[in-house]
């Protein structure tokens, strides 16, 4: 909702700029995937200018460049960093050197302007002051959608892509039951998609619960999908090794020592360097705060700490067939 939401709103100011004949560049980042500043700067140049290098420049240097560029072609830079907290997590350099970036010339028309966007507004909390106080200026909060809404949204899609009667108004509501609970919308469209695919296969005239719960068995979240997409080679083994972890236990959860001696036989057989087990422990920490896992702590009066690990939204079979799929087209073999 806030991508698109921001995606109208670049549409709509580029428009609006055209008929006064003012020229604004509209630049989208996708932090997960543009992970670095030297990434994020360099995509902010080729959408300056599409035939400039990608290697053989400092981070400065493309700074300067982004500055000379726009003073050149005397335009409005609009910056739009999606999935600011994970570029905020890798340092928070770039974050001021952006908010910073014409405070080198005296009196100088402010050409570059950024519009972030977070799931968790805590993630400022890691930024220095000055800039935290920059990008805290004008904060618009999106509320989590109610029943309602996404019965609404749910409906309205069905009106404008199924037969009328296809559907009934108590599966639209099931369906926004179960979107509420996982919290994506896109989880429920694909999930009336799906259903409506499976009701069509089987020569039925309308939907039926057993379409719903067939098409929900395996579907995987979108946002899900977006994050294993991103995912590094390690963090997609350790989490390969605890899905084979859960299915060999049969329980619901294990801890984290399972995991590791899960995902240490994995990397053996694999011929690949295991990370430290602080490492592994950060990486349980990421996939809790993207939602693939959850992790319990127990305490332990003699041992200590130790954590339980599950997963609960998505099928072991199908989460496994997935990583699996992702790890063959990076060229490993399992």
């Amino acid at each position: 909702r806030e991508t698109a939401t921001i995606k109208l709103f670049g549409e709509m100011i580029t428009n609006a700029a055209e008929k006064r004949s003012i020229l604004i560049k509209y630049v989208h980042i996708n932090c997960r995937k543009e992970r670095t500043s030297y990434k994020v700067l360099i995509k902010i140049v080729r959408a300056l200018n599409k035939n400039f290098p990608k290697r053989g420049y400092s981070p400065q240097d493309l700074l300067d460049i982004i500055v000379d560029s726009v003073n050149n072609q005397n335009l409005q830079l609009l910056i739009i960093l999606d999935e600011l907290g994970y570029l905020i997590n890798k340092g928070g350099d770039l974050i001021y050197s952006l908010t910073r970036i014409n405070d080198d010339s005296l009196n100088a028309l402010q050409r570059i302007s950024i519009i972030g966007i977070a799931r968790d507004i805590s993630c400022l909390n890691n930024l220095d002051v000055s800039t935290m106080s920059t990008l805290q200026r004008n904060i618009i909060k999106f509320k989590y959608y109610t029943k309602e809404e996404l019965y609404d949204i749910l409906k309205y899609r069905a009106e404008i892509s199924l037969k009328e009667n296809a559907i009934s108004n108590k599966l639209i509501k099931t369906i926004s039951d179960l979107v509420y609970q996982s919290g994506d919308i896109r989880y429920g469209l694909n999930l009336l998609w799906k259903s409506s695919k499976i009701a069509e296969s089987q020569d039925l005239k309308y939907i039926t619960m057993e379409c719903v719960r067939l098409g929900n068995q395996d579907i995987v979240p979108f946002s899900t999908l977006d994050v294993l997409k991103y995912m590094t080679l390690q963090k997609v083994i350790l989490l390969l090794a605890i899905i084979k972890a859960l299915k060999k236990s049969g329980k619901i959860q294990i801890s984290s020592l399972v995991i590791t001696n899960s995902y240490l036989i994995l990397c053996e057989n694999l011929g690949i360097q295991p990370r430290s087990y602080s490492q592994l422990w950060n990486y349980l920490q990421d996939f809790k705060r993207e939602n693939l896992i959850t992790v319990e702590i127990k305490s332990e009066a003699i041992k200590g700490r130790r954590g339980l690990v599950a997963v609960q939204e998505i099928s072991l079979s199908k989460f496994e067939e997935i990583i699996i799929n992702i790890l063959q087209s990076k060229g490993i073999k399992i």
